[in-house]
């Protein structure tokens, strides 16, 4: 393979990654739920909140300036009603801004109601008081530099009923406005209120016009500090509902997880992945499930073609050339041992019998291929790849060798007849992948190169050995193991002869390589070496 292929295999490898990333895991989402929920309910609190108490305090003010004006209009009204009284004929001659104002200045206005208007300043929040005559003649401010009997310069925002009347019902009645005043701009309500000496006059009988402005400060102050309030009631349940959606997460998700990582360990090929959740509800039974269905699939079924199947390939289409050494193995004469034994001591032989040699085959990085009754197929190399899968099989023969003698010892002693087994190992390129039909299928390899090491197999009761290899496995291991020369044979299927040799032991170079190995080796979930 060059660096091309090698780069778009990487590519496509990446791309398949990511597909299969959690971008935005359920944790994260149920976290993100929370904090929007409880940010929206404090968010709608606050506003809510914030709007009744506005328009409260606004209602509050409002008829505190009415109050207000209404009183002071009563004190004044009170005041003049003697000077407009003995001077109506007067008043009804006066025409200019100039005859009122020197009218106004001639009975002393000003200081007959000096001492209502200054009052009014005492009440809260009351930032200003006047009162206006005809023409908008000013007759009484609170401001000392307001000269009276002059035409007053309105605030903006503020008019006159004079300039422009303020009519409900046809009938004359306060009126409020929102104005600016001040340098500091601060926000005050403006309540006008017409004088007259008789209810509902209209505006041509009206002798005087009041004026008061209420601050809004106060208001403002209350309004801010309930917005603080309640925002920090809000950022404190923010907190907690984050908190809240952590522990809840935790509770819901944990076990969601917990499932997940088992099966993208299966899908890796760990089939001893084991999700523990204790919960009673549907992720307790899902847990319970995918571990029922790990536990058969890992025996039922073999790890590649699961492995296939959980990656989301085409089993069918999964084939492939590669070089592996294969292993056969046998059990010696065992009809004649199972004759005398009950089917369910058969049964305990041989499951014990091949789970020993099993562990030792993956020990060395092989994988089971299949078990034919008391024979068992493996391959080294394929379906993944091995870094020395020659020597790995070797010494995997010989493990078994080791493992078998000292299992019979234990049989001797139990009195039950020891085991005797034929290994035969050969190396060439075979075709792996999932064969089968549609309906079944099995990971397997095929071959000439393993049906010499069928054939070698069964070659050990002719010379009376534990494992015969093969010209071409001992032309992988040249140096890295012990052996005897056997014979040249002609095997069936084969024009050639082949050479064969007894397999003994490893070198000690062939040692220190397999001990290599199984150092840098990824340790199984049971705590063996894979």
């Amino acid at each position: 393979m060059d660096k091309a292929e090698k780069k778009a295999l990487q590519k496509q490898k990446d791309a398949e990654y990511k597909a299969r990333e959690i971008r935005f895991g359920i944790r994260t989402k149920l976290i993100l739920v929370f904090f929007v929920l409880i940010f929206s309910i404090a968010l709608g609190l606050t506003i809510v909140a914030t709007n009744q108490q506005t328009a409260s305090l606004f209602e509050e003010k409002e008829k505190q300036g009415l109050i207000i004006v209404r009183a002071l209009s009563s004190s004044i009204k009170a005041r003049l009603i003697d000077v407009f009284a003995s001077h109506t004929d007067t008043l009804a001659s006066l025409k200019s801004a100039e005859d009122f104002a020197a009218f106004y200045e001639e009975q002393g206005i000003a200081d007959l109601i000096f001492e209502d208007v200054d009052q009014v300043t005492t009440q809260p929040d009351v930032v200003y008081a006047y009162i206006l005559g005809r023409h908008n003649i000013v007759l009484g401010h609170t401001d000392t530099k307001v000269e009276p009997y002059k035409p007053i310069h309105f605030i903006q925002g503020v008019g006159s009923y004079f300039d422009a009347p303020h009519l409900v019902d046809n009938k004359l009645r306060p009126t409020l406005k929102k104005i600016q005043f001040g340098e500091k701009k601060e926000d005050t309500i403006d309540f006008s209120y017409v004088l007259a000496f008789k209810e509902n006059a209209p505006i041509e009988e009206a002798v005087a016009e009041v004026h008061i402005g209420i601050s809004l400060a106060s208001v403002n102050h209350q309004i801010f500090m309930t917005k603080v309030k309640l925002q920090s009631v809000g950022l404190i349940a923010i907190i907690a509902g984050i908190l809240i959606g952590l522990l809840f997460a935790a509770v819901i998700a944990g076990p969601i997880i917990k499932v997940t990582e088992g099966m993208r360990k299966v899908s890796e090929g760990d089939f001893h992945a084991d999700v523990t959740v204790k919960s009673s509800d549907e992720v307790g039974l899902l847990s319970r499930t995918f571990n029922i269905m790990i536990k058969g699939m890992s025996i039922l079924v073999s790890p590649e073609v699961a492995q296939v199947v959980l990656a989301g390939g085409d089993l069918l289409k999964a084939g492939q050339k590669r070089e592996v050494t294969v292993l056969f193995s046998d059990i010696r004469s065992f009809t004649t041992i199972s004759e005398s034994l009950t089917p369910h001591e058969v049964v305990l032989m041989l499951n014990g019998y091949l789970e020993l040699m099993t562990e030792v085959i993956l020990e060395y990085g092989g994988v089971v291929d299949k078990f034919v009754g008391d024979e068992i197929f493996a391959v080294f190399g394929a379906p993944f790849d091995h870094p020395n899968h020659t020597l790995a099989a070797c010494a995997t023969a010989l493990g078994m060798g080791e493992d078998l003698a000292r299992h019979n010892l234990e049989r001797r002693a139990e009195g039950k007849p020891p085991i005797n087994i034929g290994i035969g190992l050969n190396t060439g390129e075979v075709i792996s992948g999932a064969m089968g039909s549609t309906k079944r299928v099995d990971y397997t390899s095929i071959g000439d190169a393993v049906n010499l090491g069928a054939r070698l197999e069964g070659t050990n009761k002719v010379y009376g050995t534990l494992t015969i290899i093969s010209e071409f496995t001992y032309a992988k291991v040249r140096g890295d193991v012990v052996v005897r020369e056997l014979d040249l044979i002609r095997v069936k299927g084969k024009n050639e002869p082949v050479t064969i040799y007894e397999l003994i032991a490893l070198t000690e170079n062939g040692t220190n390589k397999v001990n290599q190995f199984r150092r840098t080796r990824p340790v199984a979930s049971e705590g063996k070496r894979l």
